[in-house]
């Protein structure tokens, strides 16, 4: 049984005359799958990344199951935390190539009383109680709420925001995660068990994949990747080891100094009769071993770039998107940051396109 990962939402408010927090989904642009396209202020072409200002990221947990749906532990409030904590674990040592490149780091932070999200609260709370039937859509299994803030278009530097519990944060970067909240759905079982029963998730795989969105991350067009949009509760199906593309992505955001040396680039056009095709999903394959390594999608010019490739040969592989999920596997929709993505600021005049995509550039 093969069920969405993930869901996003799309909420913002003002938050003081120094920023706007923004709920808007990822993107997956180059192949590391980051947040790419925000209400940024940058200037065409050039997409602002969001990322976490500082480490490490500290996290809440509302371990209450109020449709007991967590099985395989004894004590099922200690085992979601032993899970979540092995998830940030994964994502701690991502390793690309053997060799360790991110700074990414996490923090336990107690328990939360909170049942659904706040998304400008500025507290990262994970929990199982949102029993709003309207924020599981059919097919979710569980989704990852994130909220980012913008610094204004004509300014530079660090910038303050506001959350709605007083605090004041600050962003040193164009774009800023500021939030972000984990709800599972209390209508799908999970375990902690290392064998899941039929039709139960395991939990370690899907906290994982959420774990990658409150990162930064969205999702890979690569199947078996941590962060591939669907997930099975078939063994076979459940991930909870990162692949390349994974740690290529969260090394990206969060690198350490070698990244930048340790990876390389690999760009180009996708073009089809002298034009540039947009939407393209463009894969980089070892030419050693044939393994998939990083993917991306093209821009509207058919360009791309896909940045934190480890050293090899490779061969570039380009694929058209499914018109609609009744289609084929992968669409434009299961990269949901793009939403908003290439149209102007009020997400109008979006460019007409064969995957009936809409959004803007900054």
């Amino acid at each position: 049984m093969s069920q969405e990962r993930g869901a996003r939402r799309i909420r913002g408010i003002a938050a003081g005359a120094a920023a706007v927090i923004s709920m808007l989904s990822a993107v997956l642009m180059f192949g590391y799958n980051p947040f790419q396209d925000n209400l940024g202020t940058l200037a065409a072409p050039v997409p602002a990344v969001a990322r976490w200002n500082a480490m490490p990221l500290a996290w809440l947990l509302n371990a209450a199951t109020p449709k007991n749906n967590v099985a395989g532990c004894s004590t099922p409030a200690t085992c979601i935390q032993q899970s979540l904590t092995a998830g940030f674990t994964t994502w701690t040592n991502a390793l690309v190539s053997g060799q360790s490149l991110t700074d990414v780091s996490t923090q336990f932070s107690g328990s939360s009383t909170l049942t659904m999200p706040v998304f400008d609260d500025c507290q990262n709370v994970i929990g199982f109680s949102d029993t709003t039937s309207s924020d599981f859509s059919t097919g979710t299994i569980a989704f990852t709420e994130v909220a980012t803030v913008t610094r204004q278009s004509g300014t530079t530097g660090t910038f303050q925001y506001q959350c709605s519990n007083g605090a004041s944060k600050v962003c040193n970067f164009d774009d800023c995660v500021a939030d972000a909240d984990m709800e599972f759905n209390p209508s799908v079982n999970f375990t902690t068990a290392a064998s899941p029963p039929d039709n139960t998730f395991s939990l370690q795989s899907v906290v994982t994949h959420e774990e990658g969105h409150m990162l930064g991350l969205d999702h890979s067009g690569i199947g078996h990747t941590i962060m591939f949009p669907y997930g099975d509760s078939t063994a076979a199906g459940q991930q909870t080891q990162l692949a390349p593309d994974d740690a290529i992505g969260i090394s990206f955001l969060y690198p350490t100094a070698d990244f930048g040396t340790a990876t390389g680039v690999v760009s180009g056009h996708v073009t089809l009769s002298g034009s540039g095709i947009f939407g393209a999903h463009v894969v980089a394959v070892n030419a050693n071993t044939g393994d998939a390594v990083i993917d991306g999608l093209t821009t509207p010019d058919g360009s791309y770039r896909l940045t934190g490739v480890p050293p090899g040969l490779y061969y570039v592989l380009a694929l058209p998107l499914a018109g609609s999920s009744d289609s084929g596997v992968l669409s434009m929709d299961n990269f949901s940051g793009w939403e908003c993505g290439y149209a102007d600021s009020a997400c109008a005049n979006a460019p007409q396109n064969p995957t009936s995509y809409t959004g803007r550039y900054h």
